[in-house]
């Protein structure tokens, strides 16, 4: 159980490990929180949630974390489904780490952790500015298996994604 407490203790803005219940290696990486920055660095997508202002991490899948400073609310941006999901209010970014990115169930079914860990036995961690991206695009016929990624700027990403997706300008 070494591992756990390594686990509980790990800085919010390095990679850390995220499900507890998993017999993936600790030393995981699914996301990285940063300092909170203005939506505008997602271009197009900023446009379709204009109450969530600020961008405070990625996953290493591309899921991005935007919040609304004033409220508070959280939500996570799927790019690949073209939807984003509410994970309601939370005081800081530490406690939506706490409360939403560490819950195993989010870590299985959102951050994808298995798929994850079969990606990082092939590949390094992304840097910063990095995650992993499906060659081609699962809307381009990609299958998003593990030996389909290669490591890419998150940011090139969701302006592909976007475009590809005909969000406007």
């Amino acid at each position: 159980m070494h591992w756990l407490k390594k686990l509980l203790t790990h800085k919010s803005a390095e990679p850390t490990a995220e499900r507890v219940d998993d017999p993936t290696p600790p030393d995981i990486a699914l996301y990285r929180l940063i300092p909170p920055c203005s939506s505008d660095a997602i271009g197009r997508w900023a446009k379709g949630f204009p109450d969530y202002p600020e961008i405070v991490g990625y996953s290493l899948l591309g899921h991005f974390f935007l919040r609304d400073p004033a409220t508070q609310d959280y939500i996570v941006l799927h790019p690949f489904q073209w939807a984003a999901k509410s994970y309601g209010s939370h005081a800081s970014v530490e406690a939506f780490e706490r409360d939403v990115l560490r819950e195993p169930g989010f870590a299985m079914y959102v951050l994808r952790a298995d798929h994850v860990a079969a990606i990082q036995r092939r590949l390094d961690v992304p840097g910063d500015d990095a995650i992993y991206i499906p060659e081609p695009y699962p809307f381009l016929g990609g299958s998003e298996a593990p030996e389909t990624y290669a490591i890419g700027n998150v940011w090139a990403f969701m302006e592909i994604v976007a475009q590809m997706g005909g969000l406007e300008d």
